[in-house]
């Protein structure tokens, strides 16, 4: 049976702007520059954990140290992981949403955007339905997550390339959720996008 709600985190990209400055994986840097601060990626899965009915993590066969690093932090936050051989966003987003069937849609993360509030996330989880896009808003400029109602399935699953959903968000079903949140905003580029410690 489908579950109700499934949350995706993108974590299948190359991350190649970071690393022209740091040579490491961006998600398994730290959130902040301290030498103790908790990796990128494992603030943005406790922020999600527990908010769909089930949470998968999509990332690259050929990461070999990401997907090492899931197979150990994975099941702490109840994720599950999906390794997958990926031609962009797009194609990442269409291999996910046909591994995680849902009654009523998807909240779609990107795995570089660690400084979304846990209160955010629960407002857009609580507003996705069948027939719904769901975007967060922060001073005038739409941000992620997204949520994707379960009825859009069918134009997500043959996605491909790097573009992902953003045609979607094209259309006048999208809800606006205001939000006092410049996390919605802040992905991980390079270094210094990293808030300091």
């Amino acid at each position: 049976m489908p579950d109700a709600l499934c949350t995706l985190v993108l974590a299948a990209g190359q991350g190649s702007r970071y690393r022209e400055r740091s040579d490491e994986d961006k998600l398994l840097a730290g959130h902040t520059p301290a030498p103790d601060a908790m990796p990128i990626l494992a603030m943005t899965l406790g922020a999600l954990a527990g908010i769909g009915d089930r949470m998968l993590v999509v990332t690259r066969e050929d990461n070999h140290p990401l997907r090492a690093w899931l197979e150990r932090e994975a099941p702490a936050y109840g994720a599950q992981v999906l390794a997958i051989r990926s031609n962009g966003l797009g194609h990442s987003l269409g291999q996910a949403v046909s591994s995680c069937a849902t009654r009523r849609g998807w909240l779609v993360a990107l795995a570089d955007m660690p400084y979304v509030r846990r209160d955010t996330l629960e407002r857009l989880a609580a507003a996705i339905q069948p027939q719904r896009l769901v975007v967060p808003v922060h001073q005038g400029q739409r941000g992620h997550p997204r949520g994707i109602g379960a009825d859009f399935g069918a134009l997500l699953r043959v996605l491909s390339g790097e573009r992902g959903a953003q045609a979607l968000f094209d259309s006048p079903s999208v809800i606006e959720i205001e939000v006092d949140d410049p996390g919605v905003l802040q992905d991980v580029d390079r270094p210094e996008d990293r808030r300091p410690g």
